[in-house]
């Protein structure tokens, strides 16, 4: 049984009218997705339709068997490449417009931005939309749950170009904004790097939790310490819970 933290309705928009015709017989649907809620139209009015869940596993199988997905320390890993995880995370909103009023925070075209980030091994940032987010994490202080005020115009940059092209990401190339020099290096960086702050402005919702799941590659950076691994940019298809034993 999957416990979800995060489903991307666009994805699997994108990505549904892509599952083998086999795949959609053994479901019994003609593919569809309505605007928010995933479902699909049963091929006989009286046959069920299939569930969020079992339109997830096809997608998922689809990608295994046809995609392939890869670990994020693949050697061989590029932009466009499906990746499974399954590691602790940090979960954050994105802290996109601190410098606005704020009556004008709710308008800003990244107020929706979050933020899931591992802390150990190489930086490894997944970003998505708040409006796919399943289960949001309560903090003790409500305040105390946006993070990346500083150096983070790069990944911005691309939350942006996903916002104006949210289907692009699982179904098409994607052509990743230019970005100057290592800042994306930097800011993926200092997501994973940054600890729960005391200022009650900057910081994370949770301590480290671990989640699963698959997720396309935005970007794979040069590392930003000279010889150390690479960085990897990704925005998932969906978040999971995942059981330690």
């Amino acid at each position: 049984m999957r416990d979800l933290v995060y489903l991307s309705d666009n994805k699997m928009r994108a990505l549904i009218p892509q599952l083998p015709g086999q795949l959609r017989r053994r479901l019994g649907f003609e593919a569809g997705i309505n605007v928010g809620v995933v479902s699909a139209t049963a091929t006989l009015p009286s046959e069920p339709q299939p569930s969020s869940i079992a339109l997830l596993d096809a997608v998922v199988e689809m990608i295994e068997q046809e995609k392939r997905s890869l670990r994020r320390t693949d050697s061989d890993l590029r932009s466009g490449d499906w990746i499974q995880f399954e590691e602790e995370f940090r979960y954050g909103d994105a802290a996109t417009a601190a410098y606005l009023p704020p009556d004008q925070i709710a308008g800003h075209p990244l107020s929706g931005l979050v933020y899931f980030a591992a802390p150990a091994g190489a930086p490894f940032v997944l970003c998505g939309s708040s409006v796919h987010v399943l289960d949001r994490w309560q903090s003790a202080n409500p305040t105390v749950k946006q993070v990346g005020y500083f150096y983070l115009d790069a990944i911005l940059a691309y939350a942006r170009q996903l916002a104006e092209l949210p289907d692009e990401a699982a179904a098409t190339e994607f052509t990743p904004p230019a970005e100057p020099g290592r800042s994306l290096s930097y800011g993926l960086k200092h997501l994973c790097e940054i600890d729960v702050r005391d200022d009650q402005r900057n910081g994370w919702a949770t301590r480290p939790v671990w989640l699963k799941g698959h997720a396309r590659v935005l970007a794979v950076v040069p590392a930003y310490v000279p010889g150390g691994p690479p960085g990897v940019l990704a925005t998932p298809l969906y978040v999971e819970y995942a059981q330690r034993g």
